[in-house]
Formats: C-alpha cells, structure tokens, sequence
C-alpha cells in the first residue's frame, strides 16, 4: 500500500464554447442557450474566493484523469477542480462544489460521473449542475468506468460500488483488500488493477473474481482497447488481457524503469504515458519512444497520468496542465507532439507589486511582468543569467532588483526612453512618439564580490541592501555595484524589509537582524529557533512568516510577537491586501487574518508550494512551484461589463460582451423593457476581456429583444 504522497504532485473571444457543432452533445444545451458559455464560480466550498489560473494557461491543475465524449473533453484533477473543452483549445472551469481530490471520470451514456477522495462521487448531465455525493467511506475511488448499463468504481481497501443510474451508488463484496487504481468496461465485464499486481474481473452477474497477474509491481490504470484489456504500472509493467480478462501477458515491446500512468488509442495507433515516458505503437511496428527518439516534434520531457483517443489524434495531459496533442499528417509520417500554449513552468520564488505592474522571479534567470496578474510576460535577461535561480525582487518605481544563486544579481533602472510607433492608414504611414521606462524590461548584470546565494533585498531612500547565504550581507547605492559587510551571523538570510527607515533581515534558526545603515548590524531576539523566511513591512508593521507555521509581528524590529497561525506548515510570504493580512506556503496554503491573530487557512485551487504573495486593494496573486501564478478578486466586483455587439441571424442570437477578466453576469432580457427574465450566469474569462455568446433566438421570431447585464460578485 502506498501512502497518499503519491496521489498529490506538488486571443481569441470565447466563440468557440458557443459555436453550434456536430460534436455538440444534447445534453449541454437547456433553457435554449448553449450551457458551455455559462461559467459557473469554481470557489473552493465555503471561501469567498474565487481562484483563476493565470499560468500556466489554460490550467495548471495535475489532470489526474479524462474522458472524451459527446463532443466534450472532460479534465480532473486535486482540490475539486473540473475543465472542460471542445476544442482542446479554451478550457472553462466548472464548479464541482468540492475540494477533495477528483481522480477519476467517465461518461455513462449521457451523464458524466466522476470519482475522487474520501468517496466523493459526481454525476451531471448539464455542466451548471454538477450533483455531489458522498459515500460515507475515507476510500478513495480511484477509477470509474460504465458500460451501457451498468457504472462501476473502485479505491482503496479493495472497494467497489455499482450503480445503474450513477446517482445510487452500492459497495460491493470483492473478496480482497488490496488498494485498487483503475477499471475498465469491456465484453460484458469490468476489469479492475491495483496495487501489488492485483487484477480482478466482475462478470455480468456481479461476482468479482481475482485473476493471476504475474506481476507484484503496482498496477495504474486499465484500459479495453479493440478486443483486448490493456494495463499499465509501476517500473514499465505492460500487460495485456484476454477478452475474458483471465489470462495476462506481459508486453516486451519496449522496456523502461519509469512508472506508466495510462493507454489509449486504437488496435493500430496506441499510446502509453507516464514519468517522464510517452511510447507510441503505430500499426504492427515497434514502439517509439516519443520523447527521446522523435526528432521532428518530441513531447516534452514531462510526467503525464492520463491519455485519450479522439477519434483523430492523442491527447495526453498530466502533472501541472501540461497538456499535448499528437496528430499525423499522413500515414507515413512521424507524429508530431505539440501544445497550443506554451506557458512558462519555471519555478517562481518571488512576487512583487508596484503601482503599475506586477513582477515575478524565478528560476533560469526568470522574469515575468504582468499589468493585471492576468496576462503575463517573460522579459529578457543576460544571457549569463539563464543558468541562475533568482530567489528573490524588491525595489520601487525608481528601480527594482533581482537576486538569486552564485552570488547573481540584476538591476533594472527606471530611465525613460522614446518610442516610436507607425500606423498605416489609407495608405499613408502615420509615426508618434511616446515615453515609456525600461523598469523591469531593462535588466543588467551588477557585479558582485562573493558567489554565495542571495535571496532578501530591501531599498531605502536609493540605498539598496541585499542578504544571502552564511550571514551574506551586500549594499550598494546604484544597484550596480556592490560591497560586502559585515552581519555577524552565519545563518542564511532570506528575507528583508524596510519600516522607519530600519533595515530589516530574517533567516533560518530563528535569525532577525536591524541596522539604521545597512553597515552596523544587531540581532534581535525573535523568540524561536524556526527559520524566519520572509519579512514585509505592511500596515505600518513588520510581519515575518516561515518554518512551523511561525508568524512574527512587531512595531520597531526589536521586540517581536508570535500569534498563532494555526498551521504547522511552512510559510513563505506575507502581505496585506485590502484589509487582510495573507499568508502563503507550502502545498497550497494560503491564510489570511484582518487582525493578525486569528488566522484561517482559505486553501486555493492547488496542493502545489507557493512562494510569493502580492496584489492590490481588490486582487491577490501569488507565485510557486513550476510556473504557478494563481489570482482572485477579494471583493464583489463593480466594473460593468459592456455589450460591444447584438446581432440575429439565422435564427440565432449573437451577443459579444467586453470587460474585465474575471468580471461576472448575469443575463436578463425582455421584449416589453418591464418584465425581465433571467438567464445564465456569464465569466469573462478568456484573457482577451471578450466573450460570444451564439443562443437559439425566441421560437416566436419576437420582433425585437432587450438584454441587460446584472453583475454577479
């Protein structure tokens, strides 16, 4: 049995979820509107917030499974999140009205049902309504499957439950209590595999019996494909299955040590996926190993737990949304793996917010901008710096400074500098000139006098002070050049910050240091031997936050108070936004307190480590692990959104709405403008600002309609 740390891994308008297709699913369309424009909150189950991915894009969650069906790709994966997809493109969270874990999906006929933690089991037949059952059990149910007729899930301690509706669930005796991780329908039966090698059949009249496997590696996932059973595991393990699921094989095909996740395909195209592995059999040929051996289009490096075949391509997906399709021109060519967004999955170990604009670092020399904590930007850096971590930014609008690994260091000046732009119009080529600063565009490489880590950087009135590895403390007083002093610690400092013009440095066993100068530095005492990972100076207090949950507070840098924060986890930044204080660390944890002494663990869309946090008065961003950017509004908002265009046509009404992302909207109408009826719930959520909604016009042909907005918190 394997313990739970190896379930959880740390511009178009949105035309396409409207638009009328053959691959449109009945089931999807009620009230006359096509439901895959309605959005509804994906807020976690008694949070105010409402979590949105901002990188990786689409999404970032760990797709732990998917189906594809009735025109629809369906995605699960941890804290209860839900994407689905017709295009492969747009991806649009649905409200699961959980946070455990979703491990599993399929669909039963026309109803889609979906399985995860602690026996949360989902069934829906529209996207807006997705049913939520509990089983009463603490067993995960790590694979469903459905024939016609009949729904089957299995988990831990050898569980199994049946329905033939998917609402009424029944748990079934299977004789064994080995962990089960996958089940298939296929020839009148269901196959099921787990852990230890365990394969087990369930024939037509319910009856489960253990077949022989012939292995003991752990087994991941089965799959019924043409005429056979396939499943995969731990260590490379392929076996094939008879049509009656009793006898297995093992396929020699090909041979890695690394664990297999998931199959799919066709008797001729098929893909197996898992650690760092997509192997692809293409006809009677060998297998190919499409990460390391195709030379046209590889797929990346990566770990991937889910497959699917639809109808004319692969589509894999897995750890932190990263997600490909893999397609052949023609019969004779190689297939070519590719992503329709390639966002950047560098850890980013820092965030921070100026007036303007947001910038985050990270590793490979990363520097990310962004304007909204929406849409973000990589910007350049010295090529020198590619090979560098850089842990930590800080600065103002006069300049900003990034510091990282090997003693690395980069300066960004506010210098203000001309642009010049063209516009054509009619022919004639139109320039303007305008002024625009090369903050956080422009980085140079400072020159430093030691190679230890750094990580903390705080500014005061143009002097700049940075703190580092074994007590590493650095001053300069252009961002360029530097001097080392003296702290007389040796402990690794990693956080600092300014208040009453004190300097301010913390650090691992408990380390607090002030200085007047950034020369002459005293330690305080803090109370505790926890490493003290971050310090902000905010509402005109330090807080610190780090190791064990630990929270610090005070007025002057000296003495210092430790509320409790309700949490033993590691935490590795703070700051206050709106009228809360936030707290941000490891698997996902986010706090947040209006008083610094009662804290409450808000959780957000992911079990991944975070690292920075920062916003404005009505948005919060933070930062982590593999690229991970998640923000939330913290109040109602209040910006309308805009109709930009109403149009009928061919029987068809089309609405394009602008505003701002993340903004939601009601939609009502009326044909008399006294008597509104109420419509679906509207998100903007393509990064555009912009949606299309395509809904069958009034049967009546109504001369005329009116639509009004009402916004939504």
């Amino acid at each position: 049995m394997t313990c739970r740390e190896t379930r959880v891994s740390e511009s178009a308008v949105v035309a396409a979820l409207c638009r009328r297709t053959p691959r449109r699913a009945p089931w999807l369309v009620t009230l006359g509107v096509l439901l895959l424009a309605f959005l509804a909150s994906s807020a976690s189950a008694g949070s105010p917030f409402r979590w949105r991915w901002s990188n990786p894009a689409p999404h970032g969650g760990n797709v732990f499974d998917m189906t594809y069906g009735l025109g629809l790709t369906v995605q699960v994966c941890e804290r209860g999140q839900i994407y689905t997809s017709e295009d492969l493109l747009l991806w649009h969270p649905r409200s699961s009205g959980t946070t455990n874990a979703l491990r599993a999906t399929t669909f039963f006929n026309n109803r889609l049902l979906i399985t995860g933690e602690n026996g949360t089991v989902l069934w829906a037949d529209s996207l807006e309504d997705f049913q939520l059952l509990n089983l009463g059990t603490a067993d995960w149910l790590e694979g469903v499957a459905a024939s016609s007729t009949l729904a089957v899930a299995v988990g831990d301690n050898g569980a199994a439950y049946s329905s033939s509706t998917g609402t009424n669930w029944t748990r079934e005796t299977t004789g064994f209590t080995d962990w089960l991780r996958g089940v298939a329908a296929g020839n009148n039966l269901f196959v099921a595999v787990g852990e230890g090698g365990r394969i087990a059949t369930r024939a037509a009249n319910g009856n489960w019996s253990v077949e022989t496997s012939g292995t003991m590696r752990h087994l991941n996932r089965v799959a019924f494909i043409g005429s056979q059973f396939w499943a995969v595991g731990d260590a490379g393990t392929v076996l094939v299955g008879s049509t009656s699921g009793k006898t297995w094989t093992p396929h020699t095909g090909f041979t890695t040590t690394n664990a297999l996740n998931a199959v799919a395909g066709t008797n001729d195209y098929l893909v197996i996926v898992g650690d760092r592995e997509v192997r692809l059999q293409d006809g009677s040929g060998g297998w190919t190993d499409e990460i390391r051996s195709n030379t046209n289009s590889p797929a990346p490096n990566w770990t991937f737990y889910s497959a699917s075949w639809q109808g004319s391509l692969h589509f894999i997906a897995g750890r932190s949304g990263m997600m490909l399709e893999g397609i052949k021109t023609n019969a004779s060519s190689p297939t070519l793996w590719t992503q329709r967004q390639t966002p950047i999955r560098n850890w980013l170990w820092d965030v921070l917010r100026l007036p303007e604009f947001y910038v985050a670092a990270g590793d490979r020399g990363t520097v990310m901008t962004s304007a909204d904590g929406v849409n973000w930007e990589l910007e350049l850096v010295p090529d020198a710096t590619t090979n560098s971590v850089l842990l930590g930014v800080g600065g103002t609008t006069n300049g900003l400074v990034a510091a990282g690994s090997g003693g690395r260091i980069l300066f960004s000046p506010a210098i203000a500098t001309n642009v010049v732009s063209t516009n054509v119009i009619a022919g004639v080529t139109n320039y303007a000139t305008n002024t625009s600063s090369t903050l956080a565009i422009d980085w140079l490489a400072a020159t430093t006098p030691n190679t230890n880590d750094l990580q903390a950087v705080a500014v005061r009135n143009g002097q700049w002070v940075v703190g580092g590895a074994s007590g590493t403390v650095l001053t300069s007083g252009d961002g360029t050049n530097w001097a080392a002093q003296s702290s007389g610690s040796t402990a690794f400092l990693s956080g600092a910050a300014v208040l009453n013009n004190l300097f301010v440095l913390t650090g691992d066993r408990g380390t607090i240091l002030t200085s007047g100068d950034g020369t002459n530095w005293f330690p305080q005492a803090s109370g505790t031997t926890n490493w003290v990972y971050r310090v902000r100076a905010v509402n005109d207090r330090l807080v610190a936050v780090g190791e064990n949950g630990v929270i610090l507070t005070s007025t002057n840098g000296t003495n210092w108070t430790s509320p409790t924060s309700g949490t033993t986890r590691l935490l590795n930044a703070v700051d206050y936004l709106g009228d809360s204080y936030y707290a941000v660390g490891v698997q996902g944890t986010v706090l947040q307190s209006g008083n610094l002494t009662t804290w409450t663990n808000l959780g957000t869309l992911t079990a991944k480590s975070l690292y920075g946090v920062a916003g404005t008065s009505n948005q919060i961003v933070t930062v982590g692990i593999e690229g991970v950017a998640l923000r939330s509004l913290l109040t109602a908002a209040v910006e309308p959104v805009s109709f930009t265009r109403i149009a009928r046509s061919s029987g068809q009404n089309l609405l394009l709405l602008s505003g701002l992302v993340d903004r939601r909207v009601t939609l009502e109408r009326s044909t008399t403008l006294t008597n509104w009826v109420e419509g679906v719930t509207l998100e903007l959520i393509d990064r555009s600002g912009t949606l299309l909604l395509l809904e069958a016009a009034d049967t009546n042909d109504t001369p005329r309609e009116f639509f009004r907005g009402r916004m939504v918190p």
